[in-house]
């Protein structure tokens, strides 16, 4: 079976030394026109689904969570709807996946991608968010000086204030950068694993499309559905929420999540809550007395959420201490299977899912 891989775009502040080479991949005019022909099955048009990761920085551990959450999600789209995934990263996350970086390999290189044939067509963008960061730092400080009515200058540069990165509000500015035709996007942590078909959250967010956003009703911003071209009201209302009181009644730091829960206690009729199984956040069912029931009180469980993020570097399942997934293998303990599973039997169950009459859709990159 001819395979490839199609990277089209090079982003014009990075030279072409840090991507790997059209010839890397495999992709031949050849290949591309055998491919094609090879796909007689023609997909019934579906919304497509879009999921969104957001990466600032090359640590190696955060890279690696990255690297299992895109397994998960490339292991569950839906089987009759296009997959789009949108990387919002900085310089040095790109770096990380496509160039060689304190001499380590390529994350792009080392998985793989252009060996992957899927039953329906995945497509994954790359976006180098660089430009809008100084518009957005300007954006997240005049939101949070004004309503913490701050008389010290930049709230940017407190650092007992600031917990996160600036790499941590990439989802909240994805609607000026993704594609107008993008409706849905769903923004997941890196250490967010997905077990379950996303087709179950697309028809649970189907049924409500005009809300602001989707999530959890432990409002948790790991894990949220946004509607792309009412993104910008999200700032909007966040500016005319009491802010700084909604953080202390709800013990909240300052950062992204604050701005999404300040819009669901001022305006909760924006926001849809999800149901309970796309909720499973490790820091609000954290306690050990419900670790026991968990299958009976959740049946229904799409993803699992190890909430890590502020100053923790350690990825969730590099844990010497023991973690979630030791602790609980039975439930959250699910995850380590994303986690271990090679590369090349998670390509072969995605080939595995293929029509009968179709040779399958090989993946598709590009950098915006």
């Amino acid at each position: 079976m001819n395979l490839w891989f199609a990277i089209r775009g090079c982003h014009p502040s990075l030279s072409s030394d840090h991507f790997i080479p059209n010839q890397f991949y495999g992709a031949t005019d050849d290949t591309l026109r055998s491919s094609a022909s090879s796909q007689p099955h023609q997909q019934k048009q579906y919304n497509h689904t879009n999921v969104a990761f957001a990466l600032s920085g090359n640590h190696a551990d955060f890279i690696s969570e990255f690297e299992v959450g895109l397994k998960s999600v490339l292991l569950n789209a839906p089987l009759e709807r296009t997959l789009s995934i949108h990387i919002l990263a900085d310089q040095d996350a790109i770096l990380a996946l496509t160039g060689k970086h304190n001499y380590k390999p390529p994350l792009f290189e080392i998985i793989q991608l252009q060996k992957w044939v899927s039953r329906s067509q995945i497509e994954i963008h790359v976006y180098d968010v660089s430009p809008h960061i100084p518009a957005l730092t300007k954006l997240v400080d005049d939101t949070f000086t004004k309503a913490y009515n701050f008389q010290g200058g930049s709230m940017m540069g407190q650092s007992s204030i600031m917990v996160h990165t600036i790499g941590t509000y990439f989802r909240l500015v994805a609607n000026r950068i993704l594609p107008q035709t993008v409706k849905h996007v769903l923004y997941i942590d890196v250490d967010v694993v997905i077990i379950s078909n996303l087709e179950e959250l697309w028809r649970e967010v189907e049924t409500n499309p005009n809300a602001l956003f989707h999530w959890g009703k432990g409002m948790c911003a790991g894990f949220v559905v946004m509607n792309v071209p009412r993104m910008d009201e999200i700032w909007t209302l966040a500016q005319n929420s009491p802010i700084q009181t909604i953080a202390e009644e709800l013990d909240q730091n300052i950062n992204d999540q604050l701005i999404f829960r300040s819009v669901n206690v001022t305006y909760p009729h924006e926001v849809h809550v999800l149901s309970d199984g796309w909720d499973m956040s490790a820091a609000e069912k954290w306690q050990p007395k419900l670790q026991y029931s968990l299958e009976r009180t959740y049946p229904n469980v799409g993803m699992l959420h190890f909430n890590g993020g502020g100053g923790k570097k350690e990825a969730y399942f590099n844990n010497k201490a023991g973690g979630f997934i030791e602790f609980f293998p039975d439930t959250w303990g699910n995850a380590k299977y994303y986690v271990t599973l090679p590369w090349a039997w998670a390509r072969y169950q995605a080939k595995s899912l293929r029509q009968p009459d179709s040779g399958g859709y090989p993946i598709s990159i590009s950098f915006e």
